[in-house]
């Protein structure tokens, strides 16, 4: 599912994006592991390490999410980083960090999830 998306280029010089299809990345194309850092959008299209890879900015598509640490419900604001895996979404506190996405579908488990990007 991927609605009004828009996307941009990233090059990961440090390393490669293949198979990293719907993990948050940060403005250098890093998989994201620290709760509130800062994330450039969602890998659509991952490419080897000093190639340019696609990310999507903004739209609805699917995402990776960890709704083990704390249960995701719909419409739930999502931040970047603090999953058990690098890269993956998770409830946001407001306030506290930034929000990247909204939840359209509920998550109790690391899955994948349509989001509505911000």
């Amino acid at each position: 599912m991927r609605r009004y998306v828009q996307e941009e280029n990233v090059v990961n010089t440090s390393a490669s994006l293949e198979d990293k299809e719907g993990y948050a990345v940060d403005f250098s194309g890093s998989l994201i592991s620290s709760q509130g850092t800062g994330c450039k959008g969602i890998v659509t299209e991952g490419r080897p390490q000093d190639f340019a890879s696609v990310v999507a900015t903004s739209g609805e598509i699917e995402a990776y999410v960890d709704g083990a640490t704390a249960n995701i419900s719909a419409n739930d604001p999502l931040t970047a980083g603090g999953g058990g895996t690098a890269g993956e979404l998770t409830k946001a506190t407001i306030g506290t960090h930034p929000i990247r996405a909204y939840a359209t579908e509920a998550a109790t488990t690391h899955t994948k999830i349509k989001v509505s990007l911000v």
